[in-house]
């Protein structure tokens, strides 16, 4: 019995140093797939937000170029640049870098951003059906 409480101790322990959850302040960003440029084992999606409200960032225009994993299909990392305009003219701009799966036609991504205003963590979903990428960004503190 000893070995059994002892067993099913370390099975939860050992599950939950595998869970990952991201809470705090953030924010939510749409955008919009603006053009697609493909080559043999990558591609750049261009996208701009719909409005200029993306957090502090206002008017954002984003350019990801996705690399394949040979060795693990449907995934890979990818990296990026970004810029953003507020509506009291301030720029802001960013090197963006991260990984990423796809299921169907919906990539999931993960990054960490190098921002002018600190480092960021972001993760969404890029819809290649629908042309909408949706974000959450977290500031990394």
């Amino acid at each position: 019995m000893k070995k059994y409480i002892y067993t099913t101790i370390l099975m939860v322990t050992a599950a939950s140093a595998y869970a990952f959850e991201v809470t705090g302040d953030h924010f939510k960003a749409n955008f919009t797939i603006d053009s697609v440029t493909v080559a043999e084992n990558q591609a750049t999606i261009n996208v701009s937000s719909k409005s200029a409200d993306v957090g502090q960032y206002g008017k954002v225009y984003l350019s990801y170029t996705f690399t394949s994993n040979p060795a693990i299909k449907s995934s890979g990392t990818w990296e990026g640049h970004g810029r953003g305009i507020s509506p009291d003219g301030v720029m802001q701009r960013g090197i963006l870098k991260g990984v990423w799966t796809r299921d169907g036609g919906v990539i999931n991504m993960k990054s960490l951003d190098s921002v002018s205003d600190g480092i960021n963590y972001m993760q969404g979903t890029l819809n290649l059906l629908t042309g909408n990428v949706d974000v959450e960004v977290y500031a990394v503190k």
